[in-house]
């Protein structure tokens, strides 16, 4: 699902240079959601190896002495997080549909989305990792969408709807920093001691055999060191969520009264910082 933007001017798109800046380009509001909304694309790595995680810690977990392929009963221990994937790279995926809504609006272009989202955003339920204030945000950003492509938004209510859809914003990259920055670490942790037991019985098991034991401790290394890769990258990721937070808040408050230079002060540090981040968090998985 992606937004796809056609067409002509609307009186939307007056409505948002309006209410973004007074006498200004909005190149700071392009370069900045279309930075964001680039950012969005390194998000779903991060939701994939949770459940990967969860597979590699229940593997690990096996005795070493163990000649079997428990690869089907580790898959089934981890559902609950294989089951949370859909929903939360559906919900970046309406917000990476947002900010490219904003590009279409502030580059003069009418918006288009894909329907699918209505339906998502509809049938989206709450649950413990992904909590109502989320749920909820995804589906007013969803209505955002709705409204923005049918030119729905007047002149005097733009500026009113963008600043609902902040707290929208808020709640959304709320919750999946928490996932990626927070939830997704501790995983990772928790993987980590798994197999540093493993190793360790692995050691003990071949403590005579010096090559065995050397081969195991660069195993061990290698293992170590791809962790903390994802660790360091999660929690860049997280620092992503919030600088595009801040920026949609900077973006959206007192916009009738910034100038040009205003406006590329109040935004460029969040774009170079998302790109900056964007760009250390590519290491980890790609």
């Amino acid at each position: 699902m992606r937004v796809i933007s056609t067409g002509s001017a609307a009186s939307v798109v007056t409505a948002l240079v309006l209410c973004l800046a007074s006498c200004a380009t909005p190149d700071a509001v392009r370069q900045f959601v279309t930075t964001a909304r680039d950012a969005t694309s390194k998000f779903a790595p991060f939701v994939n190896d949770i459940a990967d995680s969860c597979v590699r810690r229940k593997m690990a977990d096996r005795p070493v002495t163990e000649i079997a392929d428990p690869t089907e009963l580790a898959t089934a221990a981890c559902k609950e997080d294989s089951d949370l994937a859909p929903p939360v790279l559906g919900a970046m995926n309406v917000l990476a549909n947002y900010l490219n809504a904003l590009n279409s609006l502030a580059s003069n272009e009418s918006v288009s989305y894909d329907k699918q989202i209505d339906d998502f955003a509809g049938k989206l339920q709450a649950a413990a990792k992904f909590p109502a204030p989320a749920t909820d945000a995804v589906k007013g950003l969803a209505k955002f969408l709705a409204d923005a492509a049918g030119s729905a938004y007047q002149r005097k209510k733009l500026a009113e709807a963008l600043k609902k859809a902040d707290s929208d914003i808020t709640a959304l990259t709320d919750t999946l920093g928490r996932i990626v920055g927070v939830e997704y670490v501790r995983d990772l942790n928790n993987e980590e001691d798994t197999l540093k037991n493993r190793y360790r019985d692995a050691m003990r098991s071949n403590q005579n055999n010096e090559a065995i034991a050397l081969l195991l401790q660069q195993n061990w290394m290698a293992d170590l060191a791809t962790l903390r890769k994802r660790k360091a990258a999660a929690a860049d990721y997280q620092k992503v969520l919030e600088k595009i937070r801040e920026g949609h808040k900077h973006l959206v408050s007192d916009a009738s009264r910034w100038s040009a230079a205003e406006l590329a002060k109040e935004l460029g540090p969040y774009t170079l910082s998302i790109r900056s981040l964007a760009n250390s968090v590519q290491t980890a998985f790609f």
